[in-house]
Order: C-alpha cells, then structure tokens, then sequence
C-alpha cells in the first residue's frame, strides 16, 4: 500500500515554474504530489513575503487555502478579502484570483489542489489574466460565500469507544461550502486518546500542528508532531495513539470527497467475524 510521511523542510521551498514572471516574493513547498504517489491531490506549504504578490489566474483544478500565520489578501472574482490567521477561503476551478501580501511579516499558508494539477508537459491547467485593479475597502474575512475562520465547533459525529477515544474532527470545507473535489478539516486528539486501525476508499493527508500522536501505518510506526505530516493512499491501513502531555492537533484533507457511506473500513468491526463473534 502507499504512504509517505515527512517534515516540512525549509530547503525545499521555491517559485513554482509556473509562477516564474507572474509573482514577486512567493514562494511555495510541495508536500505531496504525483512523486509520492498520489493520484488525486496535491498538499503543499506556501509564503508571500510583505510586499509580495500573485497575478491574477486562473486554474482547471479546485484550491482551497488555510491561513497560518501574516495576513493573506485574496483578490477572487473581484471581490477583496482579507485572511487573517487560522481564516480559509475556497477557489473554484476557473475562478480568477489574485494575492499580495501588505501586511509587516510573511503570509504562510496551506494550499490543497484537486485534482491534481497535471505535468507542464501533458496539458496547461493554469493561465494568468493579469494585474485586476484592486477594490478598497477591504471585506472582512467571514462575509464573502466560501470564507470562515476556524472555530472547534460542531465536531463530525464521534464514533463507539471501542473504535476510537478522545478524537474531534471538524470538518469545514465540505459540500456545502462549496468545495466539489476535496474535505478539509482540523481534528484534535486529547491526552491518552487513540483511533484504531482501518481504511479508506480515497486519499487523506494530515498535518501536525502542535502536540504528538503516534502514527501506526501498514506494518510501521511514525511519531508525528509540528510540521510533520502524513499521506495514506487509498486502503492503506492506519491507526493513531496519543502520545506526551498536549493534544495533539492537526489539520487534514480528503480526496476525493469521503462517500456518504460506507467510506471507512474498520478493521476491529471485521476481526470479529474472523473470530466467529
């Protein structure tokens, strides 16, 4: 089964070759791509110094952003939006947008894209309209359709005690926010929780933003923490077991988007059977 798992590394970051001549300080890290062996997506970690910008484009795939830290200026269909930390904004496919960055420190981000762009060599999926005039005032983040800022509310139904402990997924870029080819979500793991092993019928990647968990993938064990992260392709079993004094916190996607049913196989559910319970 395929996985892969990695720490975001400083060195590996730069100007995209499609960006070249269409951006000044930007600068972008994939994390996963078809190199890794995903089929669906690509996850990665981008920075705009202040001062910095993006052209207008346009993309035949769907992006969806999550604010880390600065505040991002997203200039989308003409309408201005601010995104401040922890805020996250939805692109549709062939949405024209646009960034800059006004504020004193580095913009960083997380981007999602699905499906995955393609080589530059089989077929063009980004084309740059130019410099849009840019609107004032500003909107602020949480007005415009497809925009919010994350809050640990309305956590996705949990599950019985015997599959998992202490885990809260919340789930906010969905069908309903507009999103067509990909979840997004932030899940969080309190002390001595755990997550036995099962599957899924798509790709899922996670994001270590504070705290420890141990990772159990296929036959081999990972400890995840800030700035690790994890891939697992489609049923490539895992698991998850709290580890240290924090909970552990994280941000995830899903790809395509998870089916209404039937979209987790849990292994402990199906060993029962084997045992004749």
């Amino acid at each position: 089964m395929q996985y892969c798992v990695g720490k975001i590394d400083q060195a590996r970051f730069g100007v995209p070759a499609v960006y070249a001549g269409h951006a000044s300080g930007f600068e972008r890290s994939s994390l996963i791509d078809r190199a890794a062996g995903s089929v669906h997506v690509e996850a990665c970690i981008a920075r705009l110094q202040s001062g910095g910008h993006v052209a207008g484009c346009v993309h035949a795939y769907e992006k969806g952003l999550y604010v880390f830290e600065g505040e991002l200026e997203l200039l989308r269909n003409g309408e201005l939006i601010v995104l401040p930390a922890d805020s996250y904004a939805l692109v549709p496919t062939a949405t024209a947008h646009a960034f800059r960055n006004r504020g004193t420190q580095i913009a960083r981000w997380f981007e999602v894209l699905a499906p995955q762009p393609k080589p530059a060599a089989a077929f063009r999926d980004t084309f740059f309209t130019g410099d849009d005039a840019w609107p004032e005032p500003a909107v602020p983040a949480g007005a415009p359709a497809a925009v919010g800022c994350f809050k640990a509310e309305n956590p996705i139904a949990g599950r019985s005690g015997e599959l998992q402990r202490g885990m809260s997924v919340f789930r906010f870029m969905e069908r309903s926010f507009g999103a067509r080819c990909f979840f997004m979500m932030r899940g969080e793991m309190a002390v001595g929780g755990h997550r036995t092993r099962h599957d899924h019928p798509l790709e899922e990647f996670y994001l270590g933003l504070s705290g420890e968990v141990e990772m159990e993938i296929e036959d081999r064990s990972f400890r995840l923490g800030a700035g690790d992260f994890a891939w697992t392709g489609v049923g490539t079993s895992h698991a998850f077991r709290h580890v240290g004094g924090e909970p552990f916190r994280w941000l995830e996607t899903q790809t395509p988007q998870f089916p209404p049913d039937f979209g987790t196989r849990n292994y402990v559910e199906w060993e029962k059977l084997r045992a004749g319970r």
